[in-house]
């Protein structure tokens, strides 16, 4: 299919990004690409540095068509109003990508890449770096390996199979299709939504592309990502503040911009941190907690913890989960909440719905692990606490830092405490 910028978009960069446009227009950002897992998947493999150059810097002419922009502002929020202000429709009206920088990184003895622009033309760059990898890579990586294309997708149709079976066997299960990063090429996603949107239709939430979500007239799913809080906190350790206050004011803004969608990402700094310094009006206010790392059991359970302490009935809220989930995996934490009539649960799921391949011989196609990554602000580097702290993300004395203000965050009372709330 023709390249289009709105297929190289996640739908949250559009609630963020007005969000930004609004709030930090001017902050520099530098996001980087890196993999994580080169041992496994090495994109210099079949891939050069010269190559990738060339094909990102291919993308710098595509720019967003009236036609998606008009899609874009017939969105609109629960009372019916247009969802994103004329001035940020105008930014995007005019937007490029900006130059990016492709280079060997010798820390991760592989390729990655760089770019550092205002945070609004940085950010909009973290999906193409990472979907674009497949489209260059998948095909060598098959015709190194003597893999019949046409076996392989066959077998992920295979596997598609099993997954809408699973799906359409377990009443009210709700899943969202959040892959477009890690998926296996363009043209494999849009088979893909095609046939949950057709074969699973009653548990199929929408897609997290807005090109297949127009294309196909379904729901375009997507809020916030971890980039605002660690770039609210970078800004807000600049100003003389204790960075992870930048995650309750994310909050904060958020539900003001957005009242309906009342979501908020937990683990950015931990969700410990995040429940600990929600306050009452929060913990009521939002309906959806995002579970992005850690145990999540443990971390649900922490969740309907904070809430029955806060007063409130974890019934009338959902988890959503979005952490590397299989169907399997997916279908088990569903039986674990939403049957155990615990508290409500939906689903994104990323690889495993859109790059879930075999070779038709039994073996699995290996999938992504490259993330992209705002790693400054100004000049300033962020940081990202997650509940698997094998994945913490920054400078060691920066993550070091943040955790010894978790640990002094957590050795006060919680916002919603009841002895605050006295006080208030």
């Amino acid at each position: 299919m023709k390249e289009s910028l709105l297929n190289l978009q996640d739908q949250y960069k559009f609630p963020m990004g007005d969000l930004i446009h609004q709030k930090n227009a001017d902050a520099e950002v530098t996001f980087r690409m890196h993999n994580r897992r080169p041992d496994r998947m090495r994109i210099a493999d079949y891939v050069s540095v010269e190559e990738l150059q060339a094909h990102y810097d291919s993308l710098l002419d595509l720019q967003f068509t009236p036609e998606e922009l008009d899609w874009l502002r017939d969105q609109t929020d629960a009372l019916g109003k247009q969802r994103y202000r004329d001035s940020y429709l105008g930014y995007l009206a005019s937007f490029r990508l900006p130059a990016i920088h492709v280079y060997m990184d010798e820390q991760h003895n592989d390729i990655a890449a760089e770019v550092t622009a205002p945070w609004n033309e940085s950010s909009l760059w973290e999906i193409p770096m990472l979907s674009q990898l497949s489209e260059l890579w998948y095909p060598r990586y098959l015709a190194a390996n003597g893999i019949d294309p046409a076996a392989v997708w066959a077998d992920g149709d295979r596997r598609l199979d099993d997954f809408i079976a699973k799906v359409n066997a377990t009443p009210e299960f709700s899943f969202a299709e959040f892959g477009t990063r890690r998926r296996y090429s363009s043209d494999w996603q849009d088979h893909a939504v095609e046939r949950f949107k057709n074969e699973c239709p009653e548990h199929f939430l929408g897609t997290s592309n807005p090109h297949l979500a127009r294309k196909y007239g379904i729901a375009a799913i997507g809020t916030n990502a971890h980039e605002l809080s660690m770039t609210y906190a970078a800004l807000e350790e600049s100003r003389g503040g204790n960075p992870l206050d930048g995650q309750n004011q994310v909050i904060a803004d958020w539900l003001e911009r957005y009242p309906d969608m009342p979501v908020a990402l937990i683990d950015t700094f931990t969700s410990d941190v995040t429940l600990h310094d929600m306050t009452q009006e929060q913990l009521e206010r939002v309906a959806s907690y995002r579970i992005d790392s850690g145990d999540e059991r443990e971390v649900g359970a922490k969740v309907i913890a904070a809430l029955e302490k806060a007063g409130i009935d974890p019934r009338t809220k959902t988890l959503f989960f979005s952490n590397s989930l299989s169907i399997d995996k997916a279908l088990a934490l569903d039986k674990d909440f939403r049957q155990a009539g615990r508290i409500g649960a939906k689903f994104g799921i990323g690889g495993h719905s859109v790059n879930n391949m075999g070779d038709g011989n039994g073996n699995d196609i290996p999938s992504w692990n490259a993330v992209a990554k705002a790693v400054t602000v100004n000049g300033r580097g962020t940081v990202k606490l997650s509940d698997d702290s094998g994945k913490h993300m920054g400078e060691s004395d920066d993550v070091d830092r943040y955790l010894r203000l978790a640990r002094q965050r957590m050795a006060t009372p919680a916002a919603h405490s009841p002895e605050l709330q006295e006080c208030a």
